[in-house]
């Protein structure tokens, strides 16, 4: 019986660490269209006259996070920045 609970526990904990950390592709630099391919449900919030595109990445992770809104800038087609909020509509006061 307690081969099977550390057997069960190993599993786990295997499980956990190997989804616990990801690398994320999304680099300061990169091409609008590099990002739009990388992330499919990224929503385009705004575009001003100034060259600045601003898109909206939405967690949907099943355990609620803090800052589920991701918010990333493009100037003249390259990622300049970007802030994560929890409010939906940061990006219309952070400029």
């Amino acid at each position: 019986m307690k081969k099977i609970v550390l057997i069960c526990l190993a599993v786990i904990a295997l499980g956990c660490k190997s989804m616990s950390y990801q690398e994320s592709s999304i680099k300061i630099g990169m091409s609008e269209n590099e990002f739009k391919q990388t992330n499919r449900s990224a929503e385009l919030m705004s575009v001003d006259q100034n060259g600045i595109t601003i898109y909206r990445v939405t967690s949907k992770a099943m355990i609620p996070k803090n800052e589920p809104f991701s918010f990333y800038y493009f100037y003249q087609g390259k990622l300049t920045r970007f802030i994560k909020s929890d409010r939906i509509d940061d990006y219309k006061f952070i400029m």
